[in-house]
């Protein structure tokens, strides 16, 4: 769901993002421009300006436009390994519009600051330790984070007083 509480769909093959109503109804399609290729998840900022995934490896986070335009991309050029993505899938933005990324392969989530561009890798201790994160779910009201697993034994991990 966007800021307008219509659902938006990244396309990966057709390189855009849809935007419908609740009842269905396409509202608009935002084409990406070169740069984004294999739009995996996509997020809105409070900005208006969309977070998309692209889930491959390497991997890279994009913030674009409305217009489809890269205005900033996060992991492609990373000196730091851990700024190196591999399959960043799901995505989640804080209320300061800071953005965590499931990064997949890595078996890890990150968190991006959109002040400052500097990418951490948040210490979430479980057992046996992360294992392919796949979804994201960030509850900020109750300092929650929820991420769902691909690999390992397919759970669905809560972390309580997440400091971001």
């Amino acid at each position: 769901m966007n800021i307008a509480h219509n659902l938006v769909v990244a396309c990966c093959g057709a390189k855009k993002l849809q935007e419908y109503t609740t009842h269905g109804s396409l509202v608009r399609e935002i084409c990406l421009q070169s740069g984004v290729t294999h739009p995996w998840h996509a997020i809105q900022l409070s900005t208006g300006d969309y977070v998309v995934s692209k889930n491959t490896s390497p991997g890279v986070v994009s913030v674009v436009g409305v217009d489809g335009k890269v205005i900033h991309s996060y992991g492609q050029s990373q000196t730091s390994v851990v700024g190196q993505m591999k399959y960043p899938a799901s995505l989640a933005v804080t209320k300061n519009d800071d953005i965590l990324v499931a990064d997949e392969d890595n078996n890890r989530i990150l968190s991006i600051n959109r002040s400052t561009g500097c990418v951490q890798e948040l210490a979430l201790s479980v057992d046996g330790g992360i294992q392919e994160p796949r979804g994201l779910c960030l509850d900020e009201s109750r300092g929650r984070l929820y991420v769902g697993e691909r690999g390992g034994q397919n759970r669905l991990l809560v972390f309580d007083s997440v400091r971001l």
